[in-house]
């Protein structure tokens, strides 16, 4: 299934009925915290179905729209389901749906907007996607390249938000660190079109990728490294679907990438940590990318980290609550999913929670002040950047 193909209203229904209503998929975080069954899975199954008989669509359509807008598309459901059922794709048709039929609330309609017309989640200008180069020396700007087989893509968040922007900063420097030269798209780098993929915006969607790709192929990119979950998935998964096969740019998540530094001996840690850290899987890495053991591998490469594991762990993970737009669409709701996710964290006892995604980041953190835990969290960047004393 894919995010280019649209599924016919008769398909939708032979999906649903194929629901066997085991239950497994009661591990919904959405499920967990509303307790109403149509935000279950096999609920919004059922909605679907009354949705497309007329005699019941216009009463079905407030309660199927709401459910699917109220879900963090985590995944848990889609890879428990016994019958193997598409789910996200199913929901994401649906918001798709929902998108046509003008039934968007304000705020996702905004973000839609600002993506449409600026290029970036937050409405802000083009030329301020880079601004924070300023503060980097002249010999990181030296590996910069105006073309180059590696390119970074940096993503809104690190490019934008000031508490972000170090993710960004460390990651060149750990490029300069290990004697590599990249390029960088600049002004022309575009939002990856996550969150408009996962609205349901295909069309503005494919406009993005078509893009992205154009800017990349200009610079002669043919390894795309990437930092951001959401990024990193877009660009692995969803380009090639939206661009088929003339998208042929290799994608790797900056774990990967840090990983094969080390392992080739260009990169080694000068520091330790003394805190007890443990580890956040981004659901889009995990669940979606099986990038599960690459952060665990350098990780334990620390001198003397003691690791600990979450609870729910890996491909088992907690959602943090923002995912998708479920922090835009319903923000209490995501609080909600989050509180249990900070319960993990505190329970852990650690003291520093590494994640490979700025949404994770941002509500552990919020978490962590709603919930008085007191603990650092940093982008697994950011922490090799420390250790390599760069």
């Amino acid at each position: 299934m894919s995010t280019n193909e649209q599924l016919s209203q008769m398909e939708l229904i032979e999906l649903a009925n194929k629901c066997v209503y085991c239950g497994y998929c009661s591990i919904c975080p959405t499920y967990q915290e509303k307790n109403w069954e149509y935000y279950h899975p096999r609920g919004i199954l059922e909605l679907i179905k009354l949705y497309s008989d007329p005699k019941y669509k216009s009463q079905a359509e407030d309660y199927l729209f709401d459910a699917v807008f109220a879900c963090t598309m985590c995944k848990a459901c889609e890879d428990i389901c016994v019958v193997n059922l598409p789910l996200l794709a199913m929901w994401e048709q649906i918001r798709h749906e929902a998108f046509i039929r003008g039934r968007w609330n304000k705020t996702l309609l905004d973000l839609y907007n600002r993506v449409k017309d600026t290029h970036n989640i937050y409405g802000l200008k083009p030329k301020d996607r880079i601004k924070w180069l300023e503060d980097l020396d002249g010999s990181v700007k030296q590996r910069i390249r105006k073309k180059s087989k590696i390119a970074i893509f940096f993503g809104c968040r690190a490019s934008y938000e000031k508490s972000l922007q170090k993710v960004s900063i460390s990651l060149m420097k750990l490029f300069k660190h290990a004697g590599e030269n990249f390029t960088i798209l600049k002004e022309d780098e575009w939002c990856c079109g996550s969150p408009i993929f996962l609205g349901g915006g295909i069309e503005v969607g494919r406009s993005i990728a078509e893009h992205n790709f154009t800017a990349l192929k200009n610079k002669g990119v043919k390894t795309l490294i990437v930092s951001c979950a959401e990024g990193y998935h877009t660009f692995k998964t969803i380009y090639p679907k939206i661009l088929g096969e003339k998208w042929d740019i290799e994608v790797k998540h900056v774990s990967e990438f840090i990983l094969e530094l080390l392992q080739k001996g260009k990169i080694k840690f000068e520091r330790g940590v003394t805190k007890k850290v443990t580890y956040k899987d981004p659901c889009k890495l995990a669940r979606f990318e099986g990038i599960i053991e690459q952060p665990r591998l350098i990780l334990n490469k620390i001198k003397g980290i003691n690791f600990e594991e979450l609870s729910s762990n890996k491909a088992e993970a907690l959602c943090c609550g923002g995912g998708g737009l479920l922090d835009i669409t319903n923000h209490k709701l995501a609080m909600r999913v989050n509180d249990k996710l900070m319960k993990e964290i505190a329970f852990s006892e650690a003291k520093i929670v590494v994640t490979s995604c700025p949404i994770c980041q941002k509500l552990i953190e919020e978490g962590a002040k709603r919930n008085n835990i007191n603990i650092e969290t940093k982008d697994l960047v950011e922490l090799i950047a420390e250790l390599l004393a760069i």
